[in-house]
């Protein structure tokens, strides 16, 4: 039994997913995710309590898994820079997945109506990536490859909002910067300089 809720909230995420990435959040209609997941329209609403509740959990479901992956980039065996390279191209792909259902959750705020387990789960979620990338940049401090000028839990924050400004920059329709553009930015402003051209 349990297999089979986890399928149809696959196909609900799904569904989703894909509609709210191609319209509006007003232009979904829960019949149309229903119809698109193979399911009844009272099934969406027993797993969901509204359709921003659908938007920010399809938002949310796979962040944990993400972390996972990114935990395990980051503690693997190879030598610092190696693993900032991989750690990019990482965080780039799920920005660029996630990226047209933080630009809607963006046009509803603060009209979003969020319950209070919703942002602390939204906060602990953010906490934690926070922590791991913290992390690994003292790593890059210790190493002596990153400058020490900050913190490493200010590097970590500034890392984390260069994939927002890419959503920001397809928000107000100017061009986002490519993977090789925000690794290039990151070393040229964090890395030691005699580090910068390696």
């Amino acid at each position: 039994m349990q297999k089979k809720n986890e399928q149809t909230m696959n196909r609900i995420f799904k569904s989703a997913e894909d509609l709210f990435s191609e319209k509006d959040f007003h232009d979904v209609k829960i019949e149309e995710i229903a119809k698109n997941a193979e399911v009844g329209k009272g099934t969406i609403y027993t797993y969901f309590k509204s359709k921003e509740d659908l938007l920010f959990q399809c938002l949310t479901h796979n962040v944990e898994e993400h972390q996972k992956g990114f935990s395990k980039i980051i503690n693997s065996d190879q030598d610092f820079k190696s693993i900032l390279r991989k750690v990019f191209d990482y965080m780039y792909a799920f920005f660029r997945e996630k990226a047209p259902l933080i630009q809607r959750i963006m046009t509803l705020m603060p009209k979003l109506k969020l319950s209070e387990t919703d942002i602390n789960k939204a906060r602990q979620m953010f906490q934690n990536g926070l922590n791991d990338s913290s992390k690994f940049f003292q790593r890059g401090i210790d190493e002596g490859i990153i400058t020490n000028s900050m913190t490493s839990r200010q590097i970590a924050i500034i890392f984390q909002k260069m994939f927002d400004f890419n959503v920001l920059f397809a928000f107000y329709g100017e061009p986002e910067m490519s993977v090789e553009d925000c690794y290039r930015f990151f070393t040229k402003t964090f890395f030691k300089q005699e580090l910068q051209n390696e």
